[in-house]
């Protein structure tokens, strides 16, 4: 029963390991990175110039007022364009 086991777990590990191959790039310490890449170039998103995030949301200054009577300098995602700290909840 124990060699079952252990031939399932085998087998579970590498099926998940399937497709997917260390970072080739070193880290600022010259240590191996350690995140895993699916990539034709073997870098991680951290490494890889050509790396691009796709956000259908922009970025922009919140129109809030701060206590001090000056504009807010965070950004915001959300629609209502208020950041965190000037949204009502």
């Amino acid at each position: 029963m124990k060699k079952i086991t252990l031939s399932v777990v085998a087998l579970t590990m590498t099926m998940m390991s399937f497709g997917q191959t260390q970072c080739k790039s070193l880290t600022k310490d010259s240590v191996q990175c350690k995140n895993t890449t699916k990539t034709e170039v073997q870098l991680c998103h951290n490494h890889n110039p050509n790396h691009v995030v796709l956000s259908d949301k922009i970025a922009v200054v919140c129109s809030g007022i701060t206590k001090k009577n000056t504009k807010c300098k965070s950004k915001t995602k959300d629609v209502s364009g208020l950041c965190h700290n000037h949204r009502k909840n």
